[in-house]
């Protein structure tokens, strides 16, 4: 073959090699595990061309609604659409919630109970309306009835060990000040001056001290958090604080390393923290007194009361003061006073990694930090 038709082979293989290449070329949707990100390029625009076509169409469950982004309400999990576009699940006041709230799962509003509540009767008109903490019938669980005579008590059926049913609760006689070796019975002082209970003499109350309930006895005894260490209770009664002394902390005799403090009876702080408003605190780590008590970091929390969560915290790293991002959020204007601002998973300009852009002007969206994308159509190129 001469020099001139092998050109002219070449140039008509190639011409038609590239338009079947470009049919094929394609990227299936990334979402979830059941899809395969597509391969990126990077232009000089700053945009990411992706080697397939535009997809505007929400792969399930995503959705769009509200005027929000592009294909960034779950269908299965919010509470503001569930299952559609406007599907709002009942909140409170609504009588449906009593004792709980409602949660989207699965595309379905369903009725969560709060802790010891419970929907025993299936009926979610009126709500979690079963206390399983002290209804008989329902003791724990739905469906659980006690004994007659037995009472329901913190979830239980009967008195545990050592308790006594007073009236509808348990009762321990041997410590309870209202009920003192019986029901009903209240631990005071004795009327008689001349009773043996009067141990410093007829009506004599040395300092910090009280009628206590003790082993089924009322008897003058130390009022916490006092104790008398000097062992001279008719003297000058409970004279030593055991919550704060370093020298009787928590009890008579037990002192304090010289590095610690008494605080509600416990020794603190250990080596490394030093004592910021009665807390043991690592200034090296900790936000809120990062390098010395009260330096508290820059930043919005990861919650805020009546706020939605941001994507970040701040953070104190061997005491100075940083901000760390949490997954799938970025600070893409470098600026901590508004945190982690962007949602990698589901910003259109910033998707998956700050300066990675869809086509916002054809409605691209982003779905769990991938552009989505649909294979070509065929004998077409990627667009």
């Amino acid at each position: 073959m001469g020099q001139g038709a092998w050109q002219r082979f070449l140039f008509v293989s190639i011409a038609v090699a590239i338009p079947t290449l470009l049919s094929t070329a394609s990227c299936a949707r990334s979402v979830r595990d059941e899809y395969t990100p597509p391969v990126l390029v990077s232009d000089e625009a700053g945009l990411a061309p992706i080697n397939a076509c535009v997809e505007t169409n929400c792969p399930a469950p995503f959705a769009t609604c509200g005027g929000k982004a592009p294909c960034t309400i779950d269908l299965k999990s919010n509470v503001q659409h569930c299952g559609a576009c406007g599907a709002k699940c009942p909140t409170a006041p609504d009588p449906a919630a009593k004792n709980g709230s409602y949660v989207c799962s699965e595309g379905v509003c369903k009725l969560a109970c709060a802790p010891l509540s419970a929907d025993c009767n299936q009926n979610q008109a009126d709500g979690c309306e079963t206390s399983t903490v002290s209804d008989p019938n329902n003791c724990g669980f739905c469906g659980n009835k006690c004994k007659d005579g037995d009472p329901c008590w913190l979830g239980a059926c009967g008195c545990p060990n050592g308790f006594t049913l007073c009236g509808t609760e348990c009762k321990d006689l041997q410590s309870d000040d209202k009920n003192c070796s019986a029901c009903g019975k209240l631990c005071k002082a004795p009327d008689d001056p001349n009773d043996a209970h009067w141990i410093c003499g007829p009506n004599v109350e040395p300092a910090n001290t009280k009628w206590t309930c003790a082993t089924a006895d009322c008897k003058l005894l130390c009022k916490p958090p006092f104790q008398d260490c000097n062992k001279d209770f008719c003297g000058d009664g409970c004279e030593t604080d055991v919550s704060s002394d370093k020298n009787n902390c928590g009890a008579c005799g037990k002192k304090c390393e010289s590095w610690q403090s008494c605080v509600n009876g416990t020794c603190l702080c250990p080596q490394g923290t030093i004592l910021c408003d009665d807390e043991c605190i690592d200034i090296n780590k900790d936000p809120n007194n990062c390098g010395g008590c009260g330096k508290k970091c820059p930043g919005p929390k990861s919650t805020q009361p009546g706020k939605p969560p941001v994507g970040g915290s701040p953070s104190c790293e061997n005491g100075e003061c940083k901000y760390v991002c949490f997954p799938g959020f970025a600070d893409c204007d470098d600026y901590a006073g508004n945190g982690c601002e962007v949602n990698l998973n589901t910003n259109q300009k910033n998707c998956g990694a700050c300066g990675t852009s869809c086509d916002v002007g054809a409605g691209q969206p982003c779905v769990l930090g991938v552009c989505l994308t649909k294979p070509c159509p065929d004998g077409t190129g990627p667009r």
